[in-house]
C-alpha cells in the first residue's frame, strides 16, 4: 500500500504530497489537479512494467508534461510503501531530453530501506526496476532483490474511466489481456468469460452479489456472437477496434425467457457489474484508480458501490483504491482522513486532508461530510485548523 505519495513538476503538480489510506477520495473543482494526481500514481506504478514512454498516459510530446514546459526540471515521484516486509521508500526521476519527440528517459532512481540502493540508469528508456527484474546480473544481487520488491508492490496498476457504451461491447478472445479491461471498460465480456473459465465458484459468487443488488435479473449469460478485438495497449496510439468472433453479455430476467443484451441494459447495471468483476479477479490488483465512480449510478446505489470498493481493500496489503469524485452523496461514505481536497493557486495544485479542515472538525458531529462540502464549498472546506487549535 502507498502510504505517502509525492510528485514534482508534473503538469500542474509543481510539488504535491499526499498521505493516502487503503481507500482514498480526491475532491475539488474541475481543473484542480485530481486527474493529474491519478495519472502521476499510474506513471510511477507503470514504470516497473513498461517503457517510461508508455508509463505516462495520453498523447504528449517533448516537455508538455513538465510543469510549465520548463527546460530544467525533471518530473520526480516518491512513494512511501508498506508491504508484508515493512515500510520502504521508492523514488523515480524522469527527464525528457531532445529531440522533442523522444520518450521519457530515466535520470535517477532510488530505493531506501535500512540502506539506500541506487537503481540509476542515466538516459535509459526503461526504469532500473524494470531492467533489473528482466535481466540476470549476479553482481547486483542486492539491487535485484530490492527491484523485485518494488515491482511486486507497484506492478499491475488498474486505471478506470468507465464508459457504459464500451462496457456493453462484445469482446473477442485475447490471450495477452486475460483478466483485464481497458481503462474505458472495453473488454468486460472477455474479463467475465476469463473468470467463468478459471473459477466457476468465483463467478457464481459474483453473480449472487450482482443479483442481490438487481433482483429482477435472474442470471448473467456470455454468448457467442460477432465481437470486437482489443486494440494494442499503447498510450500514444488511437485504438482501432476490429471485428472477430467472441462473446457478448446478456441478462436473463426473472419470470421471462427473453435475454436482454448488455447494449440495452442501463448504465448502472453495467457499471455495478464492472465493479464486481474487478472484485472477482483471481489476483486482485495492487492499486486501482477510479475516475468519478458515481457517474451513471443512482445516488441510492452509491452505498453499494462504496461497500464493494471497501470489500476490495479489506486487506490493505493486497489492494488500494484511489478515486476522484464530484459527488457529495459518495463522500458521505468516507471518513475525513480518507479524503483530500485539491485546488489551484497561481496555476499550481495544492492539497489538504479533510481531517485537517476547520469547517469539518466544527460540524462533523452534526452534518455528514457531503453536506458540509455542499454547504461550505471547496474554498472554505480547505481552510485548515489553526496551529495548536483543538477539535
Amino acid at each position: 500500500m502507498i502510504t505517502t505519495f509525492r510528485v514534482q513538476n508534473y503538469k500542474s503538480l509543481r510539488d504535491v504530497s499526499l498521505e493516502l489510506t487503503p481507500i482514498h477520495a480526491l475532491i475539488g473543482p474541475n481543473n484542480s489537479g485530481k486527474t493529474s494526481i491519478l495519472e502521476a500514481i499510474q506513471a510511477l506504478c507503470r514504470s516497473v512494467d513498461v517503457p517510461l514512454e508508455q508509463a505516462f498516459s495520453g498523447r504528449w510530446k517533448g516537455r508538455e508534461l513538465v510543469w510549465n514546459g520548463a527546460a530544467a526540471p525533471a518530473i520526480s515521484f516518491e512513494a512511501a510503501i508498506r508491504d508484508g516486509g515493512g515500510d520502504f521508500t521508492y523514488s523515480l526521476r524522469c527527464d525528457f531530453p531532445a529531440p522533442a519527440d523522444r520518450a521519457a528517459t530515466n535520470a535517477a532512481e532510488l530505493f531506501s530501506l535500512a540502506q539506500q540502493i541506487n537503481f540509476a540508469l542515466p538516459n535509459h528508456p526503461y526504469s532500473g526496476v524494470w531492467y533489473l527484474t528482466h535481466h540476470s546480473d549476479n553482481s547486483k544481487k542486492n539491487e535485484t532483490q530490492a527491484a523485485v520488491r518494488v515491482r511486486n508492490a507497484c506492478s499491475g496498476v488498474h486505471y478506470y474511466r468507465w464508459d457504459a457504451r464500451l462496457l456493453a461491447l462484445p469482446t473477442a478472445p485475447d490471450s495477452n489481456r486475460r483478466f483485464r479491461m481497458d481503462p474505458s471498460g472495453f473488454g468486460l465480456a472477455l474479463c467475465l468469460d476469463d473468470i467463468l473459465g478459471y473459477d466457476r465458484v468465483a463467478f457464481a459468487e459474483m453473480e449472487a452479489r450482482f443479483r442481490a443488488i438487481f433482483p429482477e435479473i435472474k442470471s448473467i449469460k456470455l454468448l457467442p456472437e460477432p465481437a470486437f478485438k482489443a486494440a494494442q495497449d499503447h498510450t500514444k496510439s488511437t485504438p482501432l477496434l476490429q471485428m472477430s468472433d467472441g462473446k457478448g453479455i446478456y441478462f436473463q430476467m426473472e419470470n421471462s425467457a427473453a435475454l436482454v443484451p448488455a447494449s440495452q441494459a442501463s448504465d448502472g447495471v453495467l457499471l455495478v457489474l464492472a465493479y464486481l468483476t474487478v472484485m472477482s479477479l483471481p489476483e486482485p490488483p495492487r492499486v486501482v484508480l477510479f475516475e468519478e465512480p458515481e457517474n451513471g449510478i443512482h445516488p441510492k446505489r452509491l452505498e453499494d458501490v462504496v461497500s464493494m470498493l471497501r470489500g476490495l481493500v479489506k486487506d490493505g496489503e493486497k489492494t488500494q483504491i484511489i478515486l476522484t469524485t464530484h459527488s457529495p452523496y459518495l463522500l458521505d461514505f468516507f471518513a475525513p482522513d480518507e479524503v483530500t481536497i485539491c485546488r489551484r493557486e497561481n496555476g499550481e495544485t495544492k492539497t489538504a486532508r479533510l481531517s485537517d479542515s476547520k469547517s469539518v472538525r466544527e460540524q462533523l458531529d452534526i452534518f455528514s461530510l457531503g453536506e458540509i462540502w455542499t454547504a461550505d464549498g471547496d474554498e472554505k472546506i480547505s481552510i485548515p485548523v489553526a496551529a495548536g487549535q483543538g477539535t
